[in-house]
C-alpha cells in the first residue's frame, strides 16, 4: 500500500506538471493570433494588397510611356550595290536604335474614371478583409464558448462521481452493519461505472471542442494549447438589449463591412460604365521619337585611293540621326460593335450590383432578426432551465436527507441525483447558448466581442 501510494503521488505530480506546461489562451489572444495566421484572413489581406497595387498603377498610367529599340540585322545574298551599280552577291549589316515616347492627353476621361474605379475596388477589398475578420471572430467565439460549456459539463460529471463515491462509502458501512442488503452496493457500483463513462464522454467533448478551435487558429499539431476560462459573474441576462430588430438594423447597415463592400462595388460598376462610354470619344496623344541608323553598304569616295569605302559608323550616326514629334488623334468609327456591347454590359453590371446591395441589406436584416429572436428565445430557455435546476436541486437535497435517514430507498435517491445532473447540464447548455446569441446581437449593435 505504501508503494502504491507513492506511485500514485508521482503520477499526480507528473500530471500537474504536464498541465502547467500547456499555455492557456484567453479569447482576446485567440483572436489576435487568428488575425495573423488564419488562412481566410491572410487571403483577404493579399487581395486587398493586390487592389491597392492596381489603385497605385491607375495613377501611374497618367505618366508617359518610353520604350527603347535596338536592331542588328545581317543579310547575305544577291543585292543591288550602289557602289558597283549592279546586282552582286554580298553581306549587308545594319544596326538601328530608336527611343520612343508616348503621352495620352485625353481619352474620354477613361484614365480619371479608372483611378476612381480602382479606389472603389480597393475599398471593397478592405471591407472584405474586415468581414473576414468578423467571421473568424464569431467562429472563434463559438468554439471558445463550446469549450467552456464542455468543461463545465465535465465538472458536473466529476461532481456526480464524487457524490457517488461518498454514497458508496456510506452504503458499504451499512451493508457491513447489516442495515442494507448487498444489492444496494452493487447498484451504486453500477452508478459509479455510469458516472465514469459520463466523465470519459465529457472529456472527449472537451478535446473535440479544443481541436475545433485549433483548426480555426491553424495551430500546428505539435503546439500545446488550452484555453483560459474567464469568470462570468453577475446576471448574464442583465445586459440583454431592448433594441428592436429595426433599430439594430439601422445601426448595423451603416457599420457592417459587407454592406460597405457591396456599396463600393456598385460605385465601381458605375465608373466602369463611364469608362465604357469614354471609349466612344476621340483620344489625343503626343509622341516623340529619336532614331539612328548604320549599314555597311553606305559608301563614300576615298579621295586618297579613289575607291568607295564604307562610311564610318560615327559619321553615319551623325548624318542619319532623326527626331520626331507628333500630335495624334484617334477617332473610333467601327470596331465590330465591341464598344457598344461593352456599354450594354456595363449597364447590366450596374443593375446587378444594385440588386446585390439590396440582397446584402436583406440578408443583414434577416440575420439580425434571427439573432434577436435567437437571443430572446435563449434567454427564456436559460431562465426556465435555471428554475428547473433549482427545483431539481431542492428535490435532490430533500431526497438525500430522506435517504440518509433511511426513509427512502436507493432508487429514489439515484433518480433525484440523475435528475439534478441532467437539469444542471441543460442549464449550462442554455446559459452558454444565450451568451453566444447575446454576443452576436451585441456585435450587430456595434459592440466588440469580449467575454469580460
Amino acid at each position: 500500500m505504501r508503494i502504491l501510494f507513492v506511485a500514485f503521488l508521482i503520477v499526480i505530480a507528473h500530471s500537474l506538471v504536464a498541465q502547467s506546461d500547456v499555455p492557456k489562451w484567453n479569447l482576446e489572444k485567440c483572436m489576435a493570433y487568428a488575425l495573423d495566421n488564419n488562412i481566410a484572413i491572410r487571403q483577404a489581406t493579399l487581395n486587398q494588397q493586390l487592389n491597392k497595387n492596381n489603385y497605385t498603377q491607375s495613377y501611374l498610367n497618367l505618366l508617359p510611356s518610353v520604350n527603347g529599340f535596338i536592331s542588328n540585322d545581317l543579310t547575305n545574298g544577291q543585292q543591288f550595290s550602289i557602289a558597283a551599280f549592279r546586282v552582286v552577291n554580298q553581306t549587308t549589316t545594319t544596326f538601328a536604335t530608336s527611343l520612343n515616347g508616348d503621352l495620352t492627353l485625353f481619352s474620354g476621361l477613361q484614365q480619371v474614371h479608372n483611378i476612381l474605379k480602382s479606389k472603389s475596388d480597393w475599398n471593397a477589398a478592405k471591407f472584405d478583409l474586415e468581414e473576414a475578420k468578423n467571421t473568424v471572430a464569431l467562429n472563434i467565439t463559438t468554439a471558445f464558448l463550446q469549450i467552456m460549456l464542455n468543461k463545465e459539463i465535465l465538472k458536473v460529471a466529476e461532481n456526480q462521481k464524487a457524490i457517488s463515491v461518498v454514497q458508496r462509502e456510506n452504503i458499504e458501512k451499512r451493508v457491513k452493519n447489516g442495515m442494507l442488503p448487498e444489492a444496494n452496493l452493487l447498484d451504486v457500483d453500477a452508478q459509479l461505472a455510469r458516472d465514469e463513462a459520463n466523465i470519459v464522454s465529457a472529456r472527449n467533448s472537451v478535446e473535440l471542442a479544443i481541436l475545433t478551435l485549433r483548426l480555426i487558429l491553424q495551430l500546428q499539431p505539435e503546439e500545446k494549447f488550452d484555453v483560459e476560462i474567464p469568470v462570468i459573474s453577475g446576471d448574464i441576462a442583465a445586459g440583454l438589449s431592448e433594441n428592436t430588430t429595426l433599430s439594430t438594423y439601422n445601426t448595423a447597415v451603416l457599420q457592417q463591412p459587407s454592406i460597405k463592400a457591396a456599396m463600393a462595388r456598385l460605385k465601381s460598376a458605375e465608373l466602369q460604365k463611364k469608362m465604357a462610354w469614354g471609349a466612344l470619344s476621340p483620344s489625343i496623344s503626343l509622341s516623340y521619337s529619336l532614331y539612328d541608323y548604320y549599314t555597311n553598304q553606305q559608301k563614300q569616295l576615298d579621295t586618297a585611293s579613289g575607291e568607295y569605302v564604307t562610311t564610318p559608323i560615327r559619321k553615319q550616326f551623325t548624318d542619319q540621326f532623326r527626331k520626331g514629334f507628333a500630335v495624334n488623334m484617334s477617332i473610333p468609327i467601327f470596331h465590330r460593335w465591341q464598344r457598344v456591347t461593352n456599354i450594354q454590359n456595363a449597364k447590366i453590371n450596374v443593375q446587378n450590383q444594385v440588386l446585390q446591395v439590396e440582397q446584402s441589406k436583406n440578408n443583414l436584416l434577416q440575420t439580425i432578426a434571427q439573432a434577436d429572436a435567437n437571443a430572446r428565445a435563449a434567454s427564456e430557455s436559460y431562465f426556465s432551465s435555471r428554475k428547473s435546476y433549482e427545483s431539481a436541486k431542492r428535490a435532490y437535497e430533500a431526497q438525500e436527507k430522506r435517504y440518509n435517514a433511511g426513509v427512502s430507498g436507493n432508487l429514489e435517491y439515484q433518480t433525484a441525483k440523475n435528475n439534478l445532473a441532467t437539469a444542471e447540464s441543460e442549464m449550462l447548455r442554455n446559459k452558454f447558448t444565450f451568451i453566444f446569441r447575446k454576443k452576436v446581437l451585441d456585435f450587430y449593435n456595434g459592440q466588440a466581442i469580449t467575454l469580460n
